[in-house]
C-alpha cells in the first residue's frame, strides 16, 4: 500500500499528503460574488454618508442669515459689467468672496447679491440665463 493510505488508516496527520481542495469553478466565483453584494452595498453607501456628513459640517462660524443687502452695499462691492481679460473677472469674484466671508452670507445670499452687482453686458446675461430656470429655482 502506498504510504498515504498507510497513514491515513494508521491515524496520523498525513494533511501534507492530501491532495489540494478543488479550485472555485466560475460560478462558485459569481455566486461569492453575488452573496458579496449586500454588505459591498451597505460599505459604499456608509461611505457615502460619511463624505456627505463631512461636505455638510461647516468649518468656522455658521452662515449669517439675518444680513441684509445694506449690509452688503456698505462694504462697497464692485459692479461687473464687462471684462476684457478672465483676471478682471477672476478679481471681481475674489473680492465679492472677502466681502461674503466678511458677512457670513448662504450661498443662496451670495449669488442673490452678486447678480445685482452685474450691469451691462453681464447684467443683460444674467437675466437670460436666470429665465431660462424655473420660477422657484435656488441658484447657489
Amino acid at each position: 500500500m502506498s504510504r498515504n493510505l498507510r497513514s491515513g488508516r494508521a491515524g496520523g496527520s498525513g494533511d501534507d499528503d492530501l491532495p489540494p481542495p478543488p479550485s472555485p469553478t466560475p460560478s462558485d466565483l459569481l455566486a461569492m460574488l453575488v452573496e458579496g453584494q449586500p454588505a459591498l452595498g451597505d460599505a459604499m453607501r456608509t461611505l457615502a454618508q460619511h463624505q456627505a456628513q463631512g461636505r455638510h459640517q461647516r468649518q468656522g462660524p455658521e452662515p449669517n442669515k439675518f444680513s441684509d443687502f445694506k449690509e452688503f452695499q456698505d462694504t462697497k462691492p464692485p459692479v461687473f459689467k464687462e471684462a476684457e481679460e478672465p483676471l478682471q473677472a477672476e478679481e471681481w469674484l475674489n473680492t465679492l468672496e472677502h466681502k461674503f466671508r466678511l458677512l457670513r452670507l448662504t450661498e443662496q445670499m451670495k449669488a442673490e447679491y452678486a447678480s445685482h452687482q452685474l450691469q451691462g453686458p453681464a447684467g443683460i446675461w444674467w437675466r437670460h440665463y436666470r429665465s431660462t430656470l424655473p420660477e422657484n429655482a435656488q441658484i447657489t
